[in-house]
């Protein structure tokens, strides 16, 4: 009974955690899952709470969603997913998963920006600074995570959704690796909520879908999922409610954060694993 309570509990706690960040904290499920149920059933138990989950963000954000971002994803999602969820039972996902880790602790670069000088400025090339970029709050110390001034293209996520989604569909989830992506592309933090959670009910229903008739999801696994989603779908309500008191800087700031923390968590994971490879590679 314990460990139900805990998932519950847990799952209320991160789903709030994790619309703060951009879905950020959604790998701290890992654990917890682990803990309650065992590490087996992490995959498909994630996939039905994370389908809820995001359900309700889709309901909540539904104003914000790009739609032409998620014409582009749509069908690579379906295909990188189904291929994933596939290939799940055979391969090992543990040297992917270290990469993944790596590439996410790497995001830190994001942190850095040019800061803002407000002395040199020619005012009317600042006014044409601010009418292109996020408005924020001039006493905000975060200044430097201002809507980034990109070339990014939306038809670049059809490529970067089909790897996305067949990754997750091997590994279980890939938290928030796609974040950086959205945020290079410099959609505001409604909108990134809203795309990509749109964009995970499709990846996570067709992974039910492929988890189901390869016999990896039973009425035990069902249950545990359908109790983490209803956690989560609470969750996001109040996690909604506290993002919109974070102007766009701060929402920036934490997204790239969770990247960094998560890929922590990756590698922590897979320590023991990390620990031979090093061994290796030093005496090559």
């Amino acid at each position: 009974m314990l460990p139900l309570i805990i998932l519950i509990v847990g799952g209320f706690i991160i789903a709030i955690l994790s619309t703060l960040s951009g879905g950020g904290a959604s790998l701290l499920l890992m654990p917890l899952i682990g803990f309650a149920v065992g590490t087996k059933s992490i995959a498909p138990i994630m996939t039905i709470g994370i389908s809820m989950s995001s359900s309700s963000r889709v309901y909540y954000f539904w104003e914000h969603i790009d739609w032409k971002l998620f014409r582009w994803l749509f069908p690579s999602t379906i295909l990188g997913s189904i291929l994933g969820s596939l290939l799940y039972a055979y391969l090992s996902s543990e040297y992917l998963q270290i990469i993944i880790g790596i590439f996410l602790i790497s995001t830190v670069y994001q942190l850095k920006g040019k800061k803002t000088n407000q002395t040199n400025k020619d005012p009317d090339s600042e006014l044409d600074h601010n009418s292109n970029d996020v408005s924020l709050d001039k006493s905000d110390s975060l200044d430097e995570l201002e809507k980034p001034k990109t070339s990014w293209k939306a038809w670049y996520f059809a490529p970067i959704g089909f790897i996305i989604s067949f990754l997750s569909g091997l590994i279980g989830g890939v938290g928030p690796l796609m974040n950086s992506a959205y945020l290079k592309y410099g959609i505001p933090k409604e909108g990134l909520i809203g795309t990509r959670s749109a964009n995970a009910v499709v990846l996570h229903v067709t992974k039910i879908i492929s988890y189901g008739s390869m016999g990896f999801i039973d009425w035990e696994i069902a249950k545990y999922g359908i109790l983490l989603g209803v956690a989560s779908v609470i969750g996001n309500y109040w996690g909604k409610k506290y993002l919109m008191l974070l102007s766009e800087a701060k929402f920036r700031y934490i997204v790239v954060l969770s990247m960094i923390i998560s890929g922590v968590i990756i590698l922590w994971k897979n320590r023991v694993l990390g620990e031979e490879i090093m061994e290796f590679l030093i005496q090559i």
